[in-house]
This record gives C-alpha cells, sequence and structure tokens, in this order.
C-alpha cells in the first residue's frame, strides 16, 4: 500500500462485492491501494439440501452498505478525494423484482445446481453449441437460461411476479440513485448466458424460449456509461459520494484480470481462491481477432471491446479447505509435503466438490478419490487434491495456447496461491512455464478501481499502469515430467 496521498490527488474507490465478503478500497492514479482506507464485512451464502446456494438481496445490500460506512470514516478527510467509484460484483447471479423494484425471489450465486435438470432440457431442445458460439456460455446451470427456466417451471406463481431480473448490482444502483431504469453492463451481461456477443444486444431466441422479452431485463449499457447524485438518504449518509460518477459494475474476473495487469493476450491470468479460473483478455482494437470459445471453455466481456476467454473450476482453494476439515489435518501439513514426487502416492482425485464447470460442464459430475490402500494417509490425499487442481490449470493453459500463440506470461493471483508457495510451485510444474505471483492481493478490487479511473479519462492507456510481481517459480524437469503421466491417467479416468 501507498503512504497517504496530496490534499489534492484524486483517488478512486472501488466496491468489490464478493460471494463471502464485501471489500471497500481507496486507489491512487498508479493503482497503489491509501492505507488505513479500507473496510471489508463478511458474510455467508445461504444453502439448502436441493443444492441452493442463495442470499436475501436485501441482507447482501445492507452488508455492502455497512461496508462502505466503515470505509469512508476510516478514509476521513480522504474521501473527499474520492473522484470515481468503481464497482466489481460476482458473475452470474440474479435476482426477481417485482414492478416497485422489491426483490420477488433471493439472490441465486453461480454456485447453485438446483437447474440441473433445466439444463439438460435446454440442452436437448435446442442447438447448444449455436448458444455457446452466440452468448460465449453453455447451457449450465450457473447461468441464466437454465435458472429462469427451473424457475419457470418450478415456481410458476414466483416466476410470474417478476417484472424483471435483475445481477445484485443493478439492484444496488436501483437503491442507491432511486432509478428504475439502471443499465447493465457489457461485463455483467455478458456473462449470463442470455446476451448475444455477435450484436451485443440480449439474445432473442433464448429470451422467447423463456418466455420472455428484452424488457425482463436491465437495458444494455452504452459504452463508458455511469451514474451521478445519490438519491438523498444515501447523499446524506455518504456526502463524499453525493455527486460523484459511479461506474456501472464489472465482473469480478475482468476486473481481476486488469488489476494483476494481463491486458493483453500475451498473458493468461490465473486466480484461486475458493473457485478457480483461468482467463485471457484482449482488445480487439489493437489486435485483428474476435474467436468464438472453443468447447469447454467460456467467453465474457470487459466491455464492447475487451473480450476475454478462459476457464472456471467450481474447486480451487475449496478442496484444500474441505481437505483440511474433514481429514483433520496438521498445521504443518504443506511443510510435510515439501519434496515430494507428483503421484508418488498412487492416488488419484476428480476435483468436483462442488460440481464440473470447465471442461465438460458436466451436470452429475462429483469428486472421486481413487486408489486408497491400507497405508493412505491423510497427507497422500491432500497432495493428490492439490495435484488435481494443478492439473486442470494445465489442461486449461492447453487448450489457449492455440487460440494465444503469444502467450508467455502466466500471472497468478488469489489467496490460496499466495499463502502456499507448495501450490504454486506445482502449478508451475503442472504446466511446465514459469508462474510469476502477483503482489495485488486484491486484484478484483484494484481493476474496478483501475477500469473506473480509465472510464473518467485520468488514466489514458491501463497498459502504462504496471502490477507489482511478488515471485516466479520455475518448473522442474523431472516434476513436470511425473505431472505429465498424471495427467494421462487423470484424462483416462475422466473418459
Amino acid at each position: 500500500m501507498c503512504p497517504p496521498t496530496g490534499d489534492s490527488d484524486p483517488l478512486a474507490l472501488s466496491i468489490d462485492v464478493g460471494t463471502s465478503s464485501t471489500r471497500v478500497m481507496l486507489w491512487d492514479l498508479q493503482g497503489h491501494a491509501v492505507q488505513n482506507a479500507h473496510a471489508q464485512v463478511a458474510y455467508r451464502m445461504h444453502t439448502t439440501p436441493e443444492g441452493g446456494v442463495e442470499i436475501d438481496m436485501e441482507e447482501l445490500a445492507t452488508h455492502v452498505e455497512h461496508c462502505l460506512d466503515t470505509a469512508l470514516a476510516n478514509a476521513g478527510e480522504m474521501a473527499k478525494q474520492v473522484a470515481v467509484v468503481g464497482v466489481s460484483t460476482f458473475w452470474h447471479s440474479c435476482l426477481g423484482v417485482d414492478a416497485k423494484g422489491r426483490p420477488v425471489t433471493p439472490l441465486y450465486n453461480w454456485a447453485d445446481m438446483r437447474a440441473a435438470a433445466a439444463a439438460q432440457r435446454l440442452r436437448e431442445r435446442l442447438d447448444a453449441e449455436a448458444i455457446h458460439r452466440r452468448t460465449g456460455c453453455p447451457l449450465h446451470p450457473s447461468y441464466y437460461p437454465a435458472r429462469l427456466a427451473w424457475l419457470r417451471e418450478s415456481c410458476p406463481d414466483t416466476f410470474s411476479k417478476v417484472t424483471q431480473w435483475l445481477s445484485p448490482g443493478e439492484f444496488l444502483y436501483r437503491r442507491w440513485f432511486g432509478r428504475a431504469d439502471v443499465p447493465i453492463s457489457v461485463s455483467m451481461a455478458s456473462a449470463t448466458g442470455l446476451f448475444n456477443q455477435k450484436r451485443c444486444i440480449w439474445d432473442e431466441e433464448l429470451l422467447s424460449h423463456l418466455g420472455l422479452s428484452a424488457k425482463h431485463l436491465a437495458p444494455i449499457a452504452t459504452e463508458g456509461e455511469r451514474l451521478e447524485g445519490l438519491q438523498s438518504a444515501y447523499a446524506s449518509r455518504w456526502p463524499a459520494l453525493a455527486n460523484k460518477p459511479f461506474c456501472l459494475p464489472y465482473g469480478d474476473g475482468a476486473c481481476s484480470n486488469v488489476g494483476s495487469g494481463c491486458l493483453e493476450s500475451t498473458h493468461m491470468a490465473i486466480n484461486l481462491g475458493t473457485s478457480g479460473a483461468i482467463r485471457v483478455l484482449w482488445d480487439i482494437r489493437r489486435e485483428a481477432f474476435d474467436p468464438d470459445p472453443p468447447a469447454g471453455l467460456w467467453r465474457y466481456r470487459v466491455d464492447g471491446y475487451r473480450p476475454l476467454i478462459g476457464a472456471a473450476f467450481s474447486d480451487g482453494g475449496l478442496v484444500y479447505d474441505w481437505m483440511q476439515r474433514t481429514l483433520r489435518l496438521p498445521e504443518n501439513a504443506e511443510n510435510l509435503l515439501a519434496g515430494r514426487e507428483p503421484g508418488d502416492h498412487g492416488l488419484l482425485f476428480l476435483p468436483f466438490l462442488a460440481g464440473e464447470r470447465s471442461f465438460g460442464w458436466s451436470l452429475s459430475a462429483r469428486a472421486s478419490l481413487m486408489g486408497l490402500q491400507l497405508d493412505t494417509t491423510p497427507l497422500d490425499i491432500l497432495a493428490a487434491g492439490m495435484e488435481a487442481v494443478a492439473m486442470q490449470f494445465a489442461e486449461a493453459v492447453e487448450r489457449l495456447k492455440p487460440l494465444f500463440p503469444k502467450a508467455n506470461r502466466i500471472v497468478a493471483s488469489g489467496g490460496a496461491l499466495g499463502h502456499s508457495p507448495l501450490w504454486a510451485q506445482m502449478m508451475a510444474d503442472a504446466i511446465g512455464h514459469p508462474i510469476v505471483l502477483s503482489k495485488e492481493a486484491e486484484a478484483s478490487s484494484r481493476g474496478a478501481a483501475l477500469l473506473a479511473l480509465e472510464t473518467v479519462g485520468f488514466i489514458p492507456d491501463l497498459r502504462r499502469v504496471t502490477a507489482d510481481q511478488q515471485k516466479t517459480y520455475r518448473p522442474r524437469v523431472a516434476h513436470h515430467q511425473a505431472f505429465m503421466h498424471l495427467r494421462q491417467r487423470f484424462k483416462e479416468a475422466l473418459a
């Protein structure tokens, strides 16, 4: 973090609404976080025995607003230097509101799998490959089409009361600005599964199949659109922000790429937190290609001219956390694994505790552990789980390379890797390429701030704002060869 800024230096305030917490931070024009001017509020999604993952939107809004209260109080006089607000929210989630803007449903999280059967029926009735090409998203319960089809079938009375389906960002902005016409950013729309990326409009064919029209969704924002003028209650509550521009929310994955400095097709960005993702972002104005997403991968957008293609895994740090709880691992578990050869335990773990997204997008995938023997130890199982996650990323790199042959730098961020040198080294060994660990612990927050500063003209070229790096992990030849053998076993187990 940087020291306190000068009295007149403009700052960006970022609001990063995540699945498990919200963070609010201040950033300067060089992308440095300002000391002692941040806050974080934790919460939990509510789960159901049927696979539901949801939260009451009013509850979430209260958490976000409390976090903003605390951050502004901590910032003190520096809050007056805020020139723009940038927001990052989690992709794919939605809620339904009535004609008065009141929530009719909870906010359904991307991890909610109750729409699995509806997704299967959509796959059977529609041209899934054509939809993937148009929208960048497969027919899967993480996305809007399957979720809305499920709600229409299972809760018709509730479904009929919904006037519009919103992402969390539009709901917050309606609440704060007192407007019913808040648009959705191209970034958030691109990850719904209902957005036609060829034409940058809502997909009429899918909407028609669901019995909906574009009026049931927020209008698509124009490039650079933002809101100003908080309604009176919030203007009084946050006077430093009362008339400051709020940029429309971006998807958290897009912000993470920007925040970690991965803005061109020469860079791959890995993020490993509770879940995991790998993404390549490029600018179609500077790089003259615009491919469809290959099978198994998705395509979303930062905005109208910066797409990104990648893979997402429901199980990342979740694997380690689950094993730590279930196997009662010792606190020094990672130290005890140091020096071991990949696969020396004879186990093979399929990391689908929370189901599968990339690459098969299977609606029935479950985690499996193969090769157990009487002498298998909890540490053996932990090693197999960490290796499995690393192999998923290695497969993703292989699938992305044909599209992005000039990608020669892999940058990693996220708490799971930042706190685990062993796992970062495993990633390098499995992929067979150096992994640069980003020093930006809050890449999504930083990305939201930088995108906001760019939108209002304080940063003319984001590529010139460098991201600090922490350490480079280089692959070890013998370990990479061992991972190659393990990956073949992994593929055979999935066949």
